[in-house]
């Protein structure tokens, strides 16, 4: 099966955390911090995508501006060449523009509108979750063919990405 944007988008919403074109770089890099996100779309007054802004975009003004990117608004870091997906996109085509573009985030728009964000870790969990049904599924056809040399298993695979890992490492600053 070809996976679109749509398909993502139905699993995680549409609900999208924007900044605005004059929002300052700190708040910026709080509320990135706050929600636990990488990047956020720019909106104008109109609501409309101008650009992206992302930690990464964030660090890049912090070396080329200092102590001075406190003044700066979105407006004067955000990149404003950015890949854009529609929802009939598929999966493959918008991990190429990533990959192309070196970003992790694809704003999605339809009829002008932005409707949502798809990230790499999105995509990475979609392929994960994918792979394994298809090896469950390939288990299930064997082992339900009465095959002789596969011994049947009993235990349910549990998914990739539905929970999280028991342990993270903690680093000392």
């Amino acid at each position: 099966m070809s996976y679109r944007v749509f398909h993502i988008l139905a699993q995680k919403g549409n609900v999208v955390l924007t900044v605005k074109e004059n929002d300052p770089a700190l708040s910026i890099a709080n509320l990135l911090i706050r929600h636990n996100i990488g990047g956020a779309p720019v909106v104008d007054t109109n609501g409309a995508l101008v650009g992206m802004i992302s930690e990464r975009t964030i660090v890049s003004a912090l070396s080329q501006h200092g102590p001075s990117i406190f003044s700066l608004t979105a407006k004067e870091i955000m990149l404003t060449e950015i890949p854009i997906a529609s929802p009939d996109d598929s999966i493959f085509d918008i991990a190429c523009r990533m990959t192309w573009s070196r970003s992790r985030h694809v704003p999605v728009e339809e009829e002008g509108k932005l409707v949502g964000l798809i990230s790499i870790g999105d995509i990475v969990k979609l392929r994960a979750e994918n792979a394994e049904q298809e090896v469950q599924e390939l288990q299930d056809y064997v082992t339900g063919s009465n095959h002789a040399a596969v011994n049947p298993r009993n235990t349910m695979i549990p998914s990739a990405c539905e929970t999280p890992p028991e342990r993270l490492s903690k680093h000392k600053n």
